[in-house]
């Protein structure tokens, strides 16, 4: 898997991944618990924020550029692309989601968002088991 396809075929398994993870959650809050149609969007709002921020961030963070300012830069965007959105949200539902925090939708973005980055951190070290696809590169 070290040669540019596997590159691909990785993130395209890492996105797979992090998308049934977020699914697997969701599907596990919908069913544990009663609630009506304001308990359900308070776990499908930080469940598609979450997910957003951890594609973008996957994706981001498997850029390779060659140069070493380049590939700091990719680190930050792919850090960014997880942690912005949802400290966005947190302020939001602080600030204006009411009925959305009264069901709990910020202990649910604390869930969405660990369970995401859990699983881009064990998807990195997976991928750097192989050599050259999670990143690392044999002449180091």
């Amino acid at each position: 898997m070290s040669s540019p396809d596997g590159g691909r075929v990785w993130t395209r398994i890492g996105a797979a991944t992090l998308v049934s993870v977020v699914i697997l959650v969701t599907a596990t809050a919908l069913l544990t618990g009663g609630g009506g149609a304001d308990r359900v969007q308070a776990i499908i709002l930080p469940a598609g924020i979450c997910l957003a921020g951890g594609l973008g961030g996957w994706c981001a963070g498997r850029l390779r550029p060659a140069d070493p300012a380049a590939a700091v830069g990719a680190g930050l965007a792919a850090l960014s692309l997880r942690f912005f959105p949802a400290l966005g949200a947190l302020l939001w539902l602080h600030s204006a989601g009411g009925r959305l925090c009264e069901h709990g939708a910020t202990e649910w973005l604390l869930i969405f968002y660990l369970a995401v980055l859990a699983t881009d951190i064990l998807l990195h070290m997976i991928g750097a088991c192989v050599a050259g696809v999670g990143g690392a590169r044999p002449e180091n």
